[in-house]
């Protein structure tokens, strides 16, 4: 049997027609930037997460550059955020002169050790990035309260965090900003590019708007040295289309998360998934487990040659990533973890058959 690692055609199969006929008619009106179908979809994610405004961006790691930008944060700025995440948060930072700093991780559910936050404040700390990683929040209660006493920002990385919940609210309407990409592999996902900020603070909103547009507070007034970054009306009428489906489908990836508990437990066998939060609703964008005693490279060789795709979210952390020259924080937990975790197949229509077959190739390898 092969079992994918994501399988993006049941998603696009929902919408194929309705979607090409939008196109036809949104085609036929001869504009082509920044039109409703972008105000519709920005009215209608806002509307969905609880959040008082949106604004359409080009990609996720933009929205993230958009939010430090409109925050004033930059050169000789500090940012916590952990090294655990896809390298778009520090990348996003760094962009705007800023340095990160790293938080380590819960060794259980992979997110910031909120408890280790308040040892990285200094004077130059103007935020706190949290990266709700893998459809799973941070403990927004703990975050929260931390910025509110040290008068920080909080920024909320969403990218893998669609409907994700903590004690009933959603991600992204937590902190002063949250971020959203739409790449095609994430829960709603466009047919390319796309991302999203939502907030609750109009002014934010409003230099966002401009930001994204060239600076534009009107045609032609360049209030701010602004940057092109607009979300395309192509991949609106896409996250329009899906956004309709999301909720049916974030419960089915919820039974199979479950299901695979279920598997896992009774197998027996030295893989342990992440753990989740009790207050938080976990929206599996991935299932992660760590392989407690078998090489984690070796496992997924087995596993491949038995015709399963796994993936690694992610193998090496961003503060050892070539590229990265500022301060290294000790992460200890970060580092032991990122050798050890491996992604399973996880999509909102995988079959239990397929689900039963990725477990049993597991038994057969480490018994």
């Amino acid at each position: 049997m092969e079992v994918k690692f994501t399988d993006l055609t049941g998603p696009t199969r929902q919408i194929a027609k309705k979607y090409l006929k939008a196109v036809e008619k949104f085609l036929g009106k001869g504009n082509f930037i920044l039109t409703d179908e972008v105000r519709n979809f920005e009215k209608d994610w806002a509307r969905t997460v609880g959040a008082d405004f949106c604004v359409g961006t080009s990609n996720g790691a933009d929205a993230l550059y958009l939010a430090l930008k409109a925050l004033e944060i930059g050169e000789g700025d500090e940012v916590i955020t952990q090294g655990n995440a896809y390298n778009a948060s520090v990348t996003a930072i760094l962009r705007v002169g800023a340095m990160p700093r790293f938080i380590d991780i819960d060794p259980d559910t992979f997110c910031m050790d909120a408890g280790k936050i308040e040892s990285l404040i200094t004077n130059k700390t103007k935020a706190i990035m949290p990266v709700h990683l893998y459809g799973q929040m941070n403990d927004m209660k703990a975050i929260a309260a931390i910025a509110k006493k040290y008068n920080l920002a909080v920024i909320e990385d969403c990218a893998q965090a669609h409907l994700a919940k903590f004690n009933s609210r959603y991600a992204g309407v937590w902190g002063d900003i949250g971020t959203f990409s739409f790449y095609p592999t994430k829960n709603l996902g466009a047919f390319g590019d796309a991302g999203a900020i939502v907030t609750g603070r109009k002014d934010l909103y409003e230099k966002v708007l401009a930001l994204r547009n060239l600076g534009q507070t009107a045609k032609n007034e360049h209030r701010y040295l602004g940057f092109n970054m607009r979300l395309d009306p192509i991949q609106a009428i896409a996250l329009i289309l899906k956004l309709k489906f999301l909720p049916a489908a974030t419960q089915k990836r919820i039974k199979a998360a479950r299901y695979y508990d279920q598997l896992l437990e009774k197998a027996g066998v030295s893989i342990k998934p992440q753990v989740g939060d009790s207050r938080a609703t976990h929206v599996y964008h991935l299932y992660v487990v760590q392989s407690l005693s078998y090489d984690r490279d070796k496992l997924r060789e087995e596993l491949s040659k038995r015709g399963v795709q796994t993936a690694i979210h992610y193998p090496i952390p961003v503060y050892r990533q070539p590229f990265y020259k500022g301060p290294k924080d000790p992460c200890p937990t970060t580092d032991k973890i990122l050798t050890r975790i491996l992604s399973l197949p996880m999509f909102d229509n995988i079959k239990r058959q397929e689900q039963n077959y990725v477990v049993q190739c597991l038994k057969e390898i480490l018994r």
